[in-house]
C-alpha cells in the first residue's frame, strides 16, 4: 500500500469514528425513600438533640453519586414539628440533607403521602427543599409558582431530558389549590407535554406514583397509563407507590421504556418483600445524527438492613450484589438470610418478566474500610 493509500485510509478510519462517537448521559432512579417513626427515632441524638441520616446511605453512596443525574421519590413531607411516621408523614430536614450527601441530585415530591401536613406542609417542604439547593418537581405553593418554576430540564453533554412528576392521589386529603401537585389527570399532562415540547426536549420521562401496593406485577392501570404517556410523547415512564420491585421492559424497536416500580429504598417495612428495592440506571446516548435513544438500562437490587449494635439501631441501605458475598457483615444470620430471601423473589421475578433490562454487577469496594469509618463516628 502506497503511503498516499496509507494516509487516507487512516484519515478513513479516524473520520468513520468521529462520525459514529455519541454523547451520552446516564441518570439513576430511586425508589421510594420513606420516614416511618422507628427511622426518626433511629435519627435522633438525645445528646445533641438533632437528627443525623448520613450513615443509612455510606454503602451505597458510590453508586449514587458516579450517574450524572440521580433521582429520588421523597414519600415524606419535611420540616412540619411534631415529626411522624405513618400514616402522616413529616420527617426533619435532615433526612433529605443526607440524601444529598449521598449524591441525589432531584426529588419527585408529587406521591400520595404529599398532603400529609396539609397546604403548610406542602409550602414547609419546598422551602427546605430550596434552603438545601435540593432540585425537584412535582408539588407547587400555587399555580403562579407552577408556572414559573417550568419545565424540570436536564442538559448534559448536549442531551435534554424534560422531566415531568405525578401521583394518583393525596389519600383523600384535599387541597383548596389543585395546582399544588400534579395529578394523573389527562387533560393536565396532555397540558404539561405541550409546554414541555416548547423546550425542544430529546427526550420525556415521567416519574409517576401509581400501581396498587405490595403486588409483584403491574395492574391493568399502569399498562394504560404507560400506553397514554407513550401515545402523547413520553418514551419513558419510571414508576413508584407498589413499595415492591415490579418488571422492567425496555422495548428497543419502539424505542420505549418502563419501570412499573422500584419498591422501597428507604423505610421501616420489615416484611417480605417490601424491605427492599432497586435503583435503575438509564444511559441516554445521542449519536453524530443528533438522534438521541436508550443504549443501556440495568438495575441493581438494595435492601435495608435495620442494625442493631451497642443499642444504637440504623437503617443502611446495602446494594445486594456485594453483600450477598458478605455474612460476616451481618450481626445476626436471620438479617442476612432476610435479604438473601428478598434477592431470591427479586431476581427470579425479573428474570422472568424483564424486557432488555438486566442486573448490573457492582464493583466490590474496601467494605471493610466504610464500616470502621462507621463505626468511629458512631462509637
Amino acid at each position: 500500500m502506497g503511503t498516499k493509500n496509507v494516509i487516507f485510509f487512516f484519515f478513513f478510519l479516524i473520520s468513520n469514528e468521529l462520525w459514529s462517537q455519541k454523547t451520552e448521559v446516564k441518570l439513576l432512579f430511586m425508589g421510594d425513600i420513606m420516614g416511618h417513626g422507628p427511622q426518626i427515632e433511629a435519627a435522633y441524638d438525645a445528646k445533641t438533640k438533632t437528627y443525623d441520616y448520613q450513615n443509612c446511605f455510606v454503602y451505597i453512596k458510590d453508586i449514587l453519586s458516579e450517574p450524572d443525574f440521580t433521582i429520588g421519590n421523597l414519600e415524606v413531607t419535611l420540616g412540619s414539628k411534631p415529626y411522624s411516621g405513618y400514616p402522616m408523614f413529616s420527617s426533619p430536614p435532615e433526612l433529605a440533607l443526607a440524601v444529598k450527601n449521598a449524591g441525589v441530585d432531584i426529588l419527585g415530591t408529587a406521591n400520595n403521602h404529599s398532603c400529609d401536613r396539609k397546604e403548610k406542609g406542602i409550602k414547609r417542604t419546598i422551602d427546605l427543599l430550596d434552603s438545601l439547593k435540593i432540585s425537584h418537581f412535582g408539588t407547587y405553593k400555587n399555580q403562579d409558582h407552577k408556572s414559573k418554576s417550568g419545565l424540570m430540564l436536564l442538559d448534559r453533554n448536549g442531551i435534554k431530558i424534560g422531566l415531568l412528576n405525578y401521583t394518583y392521589g393525596t389519600n383523600g386529603i384535599s387541597i383548596s389549590d389543585s395546582s399544588m401537585v400534579s395529578f394523573l389527570n389527562k387533560k393536565n399532562i396532555l397540558t404539561d407535554i405541550a409546554l414541555a415540547k416548547k423546550s425542544n426536549p430529546d427526550v420525556l420521562i415521567a416519574y409517576v406514583h401509581w400501581g396498587a401496593e405490595y403486588k409483584d406485577l403491574p395492574i391493568q392501570d399502569q399498562k394504560n397509563w404507560f400506553a397514554f404517556f407513550k401515545e402523547n410523547g413520553v418514551s419513558i415512564v419510571i414508576g413508584s407507590h407498589p413499595h415492591v420491585v415490579e418488571p422492567m421492559e425496555w422495548d428497543k424497536k419502539a424505542e420505549t421504556l418502563v419501570v412499573y416500580s422500584l419498591g422501597n429504598f428507604i423505610s421501616n417495612q420489615r416484611f417480605f418483600p417490601s424491605d427492599g428495592g432497586a435503583v435503575f440506571e438509564l444511559t441516554l446516548s445521542k449519536n453524530s445524527q443528533n438522534k438521541v435513544e436508550i443504549s443501556q438500562a440495568q438495575y441493581i437490587l438494595t435492601w435495608v438492613y435495620k442494625r442493631v449494635l451497642n443499642g444504637k439501631t440504623d437503617y443502611l441501605v446495602l446494594p445486594v450484589d456485594e453483600f450477598q458475598y458478605k455474612k460476616y457483615f451481618f450481626h445476626q444470620a436471620q438479617d442476612f438470610e432476610q435479604m438473601m430471601k428478598f434477592t431470591r423473589h427479586v431476581r427470579k421475578l425479573l428474570e422472568a418478566h424483564n424486557l432488555n433490562v438486566t442486573e448490573k454487577k457492582v464493583f466490590t469496594r474496601d467494605v471493610e474500610k466504610l464500616m470502621r469509618e462507621v463505626y468511629v463516628r458512631l462509637y
